[in-house]
């Protein structure tokens, strides 16, 4: 396939993309204005203490973000003889939706007792241990004593999505394997627009009866999710995702919302 034919098909792509982009805009922001303004921000504020939820101190800064997009890549099943070799691994690739890379370690990592999350934040950013590791963050709300939760961060943008994400197993103290999966490159669709406050994402799930009575919201943080597929094209937005405890059982749900639209993001 020649160069103009490629990037003819790139073209193509990414402008039917925007085209939905904006259509679905459309659409959410029209609910919105419909449901979003009731009653005031104060009346808000009194109807979530009267059904007793905690809150943070929340903030009402505003930032800019775009729609990005990834083409699918290779580079996991490419590459994982390098860490497989160096970092003593038996590894093996899946072919899904997306590429995943499953490691177990043929002699375990020992760790110790305190600083385990510095510890093995080290031990990712090994070249010899984990493919593309320095490109990953620790992610203490996400993860458990069993199971740490790296994200990937590309060109300065978080990725909070399965298709980003790194996993590390620890079992008795010793890290027996873990989980990757991986995006190469970003572009961005869109010029960059305004998203909404960390305020505004936690009363629109309010609102949107996503936080129920008697609850806690523990954390909330900002990063992209997968959106859709389009033509070899994986598309990601900007998302609000906020921890949510109850004060009964203490299980934590974790909401999701579309930090240009206000939509609210379901897990499927």
């Amino acid at each position: 396939m020649d160069f103009r034919r490629i990037e003819w098909i790139f073209v193509v792509v990414f402008v039917a993309l925007d085209i939905f982009l904006g259509w679905s805009m459309a659409q959410n922001q029209r609910v919105y204005l419909s449901t979003g303004t009731t009653g005031g921000t104060h009346q808000v504020m009194r109807d979530i203490s009267d059904d007793d939820i905690a809150l943070p101190q929340l903030s009402t800064k505003t930032s800019t973000g775009a729609y990005l997009a990834s083409r699918g890549n290779n580079a996991l099943e490419k590459n994982y003889q390098r860490v497989a070799k160096s970092g003593d691994q038996s590894i093996n690739v899946n072919k899904g939706d997306y590429a995943t890379l499953d490691a177990t370690l043929n002699s375990t990592y020992a760790l110790r007792k305190h600083d385990v999350a510095a510890q093995l934040s080290d031990w990712v950013h090994n070249p010899k241990n984990v493919l593309y590791g320095r490109k990953y963050v620790y992610q203490a709300d996400l993860s458990s004593n069993s199971s740490y939760v790296f994200a990937e961060k590309v060109n300065g943008n978080l990725i909070l999505d399965d298709r980003g994400q790194l996993i590390l197993t620890v079992h008795d103290g010793q890290l027996t394997g873990y989980t990757q999966t991986y995006v190469d490159k970003l572009l961005t669709m869109r010029n960059d627009e305004e998203l909404i406050s960390e305020h505004d994402a936690v009363t629109t799930l309010y609102q949107s009866n996503e936080i129920v009575a008697n609850s806690r919201v523990i954390w909330i943080h900002k990063g992209y999710t997968y959106l859709l597929d389009a033509k070899g094209s994986t598309v990601y937005i900007p998302a609000w995702f906020v921890g949510i405890e109850s004060k009964n059982s203490k299980n934590v749900s974790i909401k999701k919302l579309n930090a240009i639209t206000k939509a609210v993001i379901k897990s499927h």
